[in-house]
C-alpha cells in the first residue's frame, strides 16, 4: 500500500513538472506568434495563472492524476497551435487563422472542464484567478460555485473569493482615473507615464504604451509581472486593452528614482544622508533581481537594470520596475546565454558582451547592476564612470567617493564601502562567467549593511525598545 501511494505521488509529481513545462514553453512561443494575436495572448495570461497554482496541487491526491494527464494532452495540442501562429505565410495566415481561432476555443473550453475536477481549493484558486481577466469584473469579493474536495463537476458548492490578481481595466476607467490623462510623470522608451488615482483611493501610475509598439511589448510584460510577488517590486495593479490602447497599471511609487536622488534633486535624503541609506536601497534592489532570477517560475532576465528603474517609496524602500524589456530565461541555455533579436536596455548599464553576441543570460543583470553600484558610490552618471579604470584597480574607492554626505565616511563605513566597491566591480567583469551570481551580491550587501549598522550610534527610541523587550522577557 505504502509503495503504491509513493508511486501515485512520484507520477502526480512527473505530471506536474510536465505540464508547468508546456505552460512556459507555449508562454515563450506566444512572444513571436504573427496570427491569431489575440487568441494566443488571452491564452498565455491565463495559463500563466494556472501554472503558478499547479505547484499546490496535492502530490497525495489520486483524484489529480487522471485530469492532470487529460490537462497535460490539452497544454500539448495548445503549444501546437501556438508554434503553428508563427507561420509568417500570406496563404497561411489567410486561409488557417479562422481555423485556428475555431481551435483555440476548444482548447480553452477543455483546459477550463479538466481544470473543475481537481479539488475544490485549487479550482477555486484557479477560478478567482481568471475572474479577475474578464472585463466584467469588478474587485469586489465574488460567488462562485465548486466542486467539493475529492468530486467531480457534478457536485457543486458555493463560495465567496476575494480577488487578489490584476485587474483588467476599461478605457474609461483610465481615463477617470487619470483625469483624462492630467498630470504626466515621464516618459519612457515605450510610453508616457501618468498619475491617476482609483476610486478607492490609491494612488496609481498608468503606462501608456506607444501606438507604433504594442503587441511587441505588451503581453510580454503583462504576462511576466502578473505573476511577480516580492517586498522590492513595483506592483502591477491592472491593465487595459481596448482596440489599439495599451496600458498597465501599477502601484505608484511617491519618491520618484534612484537615478533622480543621485543625479537630479537637490538636498536628497539619499545623498545627504549617511551612506547606509544608499547601501540599504541597493540591498533591496539587489533582493529583487535574486528573486527574478532566483525564486521566479521561469527564471526572469530583467534586461534594463539601471537606476532610472529603482524607484524609492514613501519610506524610502527600493522598488525595481522597467519590465518592458523582460524575457523569461530560456531551458538549456542558462550557461551560453539566449539569443535575441534586438539588444535592448539603458545606454551606460548594457552588459558589453551581450551587446556583442546578442546573447542575454542572467549575469547581464549583474553587469548592470554593477554599475547600478557604482553610480551609488561615485555619484557619478554611467556614461561618465570609468569602467576600464575600475577593472584595471587603477581608480581606488576613496579618490572616486561621492563627498556629498556631510561627513567623510567613518572606519567602519569605508570598510562596508569597500566591500560594495569589491563586488561591483567583480559585476562588470568583460566575461559574464568571472560575474558573481546576485544570491552572492545580495550576501555581500548584507555584510556591508551590518557593518555600518553595527557601528552606528544607538537612537534613543531603538535602546527604549530593547530595554522594554529585555524587561518583559
Amino acid at each position: 500500500m505504502a509503495l503504491a501511494v509513493v508511486a501515485n505521488v512520484a507520477a502526480v509529481a512527473q505530471l506536474i513538472e510536465q505540464a508547468t513545462g508546456l505552460v512556459s514553453r507555449i508562454i515563450r512561443a506566444v512572444a513571436t506568434a504573427r496570427q491569431n494575436k489575440q487568441e494566443c495572448e488571452h491564452l498565455a495570461l491565463r495559463l500563466s495563472i494556472i501554472g503558478d497554482v499547479l505547484s499546490r496541487l496535492p502530490q497525495a491526491d489520486p483524484v489529480v492524476e487522471r485530469p492532470l494527464k487529460e490537462l497535460r494532452t490539452a497544454l500539448g495540442k495548445a503549444h501546437e497551435l501556438v508554434l503553428a501562429c508563427q507561420n509568417r505565410s500570406a496563404a497561411n495566415q489567410f486561409f488557417g487563422a479562422r481555423h485556428h481561432a475555431d481551435s483555440f476555443r476548444e482548447v480553452n473550453d477543455r483546459i477550463y472542464f479538466l481544470l473543475s475536477l481537481f479539488p475544490m481549493v485549487n479550482y477555486a484558486a484557479i477560478t478567482s484567478h481568471l475572474a479577475r481577466i474578464s472585463p466584467q469584473h469588478n474587485g469586489v469579493p465574488t460567488t462562485i460555485t465548486v466542486p467539493p474536495p475529492g468530486s467531480t463537476s457534478a457536485s457543486l458548492q458555493t463560495l465567496t473569493v476575494f480577488p487578489d490578481y490584476p485587474y483588467m481595466f476599461t478605457w474609461a476607467e483610465i481615463v477617470t482615473a487619470t483625469s483624462n490623462f492630467a498630470e504626466k510623470l515621464g516618459q519612457g522608451c515605450s510610453g508616457a507615464v501618468y498619475k491617476g488615482r482609483l476610486h478607492d483611493g490609491p494612488e496609481v501610475a498608468v503606462k501608456v504604451l506607444d501606438k507604433h509598439r504594442p503587441h511587441e511589448t505588451f503581453v510580454p510584460e503583462l504576462v511576466i509581472t502578473f505573476r511577480l510577488r516580492h517586498d522590492h517590486i513595483v506592483r502591477l495593479v491592472g491593465w487595459c486593452e481596448e482596440e489599439d490602447d495599451r496600458m498597465f497599471v501599477y502601484e505608484h511609487i511617491s519618491n520618484v528614482t534612484l537615478r533622480d536622488h543621485l543625479q537630479r534633486v537637490r538636498s536628497s535624503p539619499v545623498t545627504a544622508a549617511p551612506w547606509r541609506t544608499r547601501v540599504a536601497a541597493l540591498l533591496g534592489a539587489s533582493r529583487a533581481i535574486q528573486y527574478l532570477h532566483c525564486g521566479a517560475q521561469p527564471v526572469v532576465i530583467h534586461r534594463n537594470v539601471s537606476s532610472s528603474n529603482i524607484l524609492l517609496d514613501a519610506n524610502w524602500t527600493p522598488r525595481l520596475s522597467g519590465f518592458g524589456a523582460a524575457v523569461y530565461q530560456a531551458a538549456g541555455e542558462e550557461r551560453g546565454g539566449q539569443l535575441v533579436e534586438e539588444v535592448v536596455g539603458t545606454h551606460g548599464y548594457i552588459d558589453p558582451e551581450y551587446s556583442r553576441t546578442k546573447r542575454v543570460s542572467t549575469t547581464s543583470d549583474v553587469y548592470s547592476f554593477g554599475v547600478v553600484m557604482l553610480e551609488a558610490l561615485m555619484g557619478e552618471d554611467p556614461a561618465t564612470l570609468q569602467l576600464d579604470s575600475i577593472r584595471n584597480g587603477k581608480l581606488a574607492l576613496k579618490d572616486v567617493l561621492d563627498r556629498r554626505p556631510s561627513l567623510d565616511p567613518t572606519l567602519p563605513q569605508t570598510e562596508a564601502l569597500e566591500i560594495v566597491a569589491d563586488t561591483a566591480k567583480r559585476c562588470i567583469c568583460l566575461s559574464r562567467m568571472g560575474r558573481p551570481d546576485m544570491s552572492k551580491v545580495v550576501a555581500n550587501l548584507e555584510e556591508a549593511l551590518v557593518v555600518i549598522r553595527s557601528h552606528e550610534p544607538m537612537s534613543m527610541a531603538r535602546l527604549s525598545l530593547i530595554r522594554r523587550r529585555t524587561s518583559e522577557n
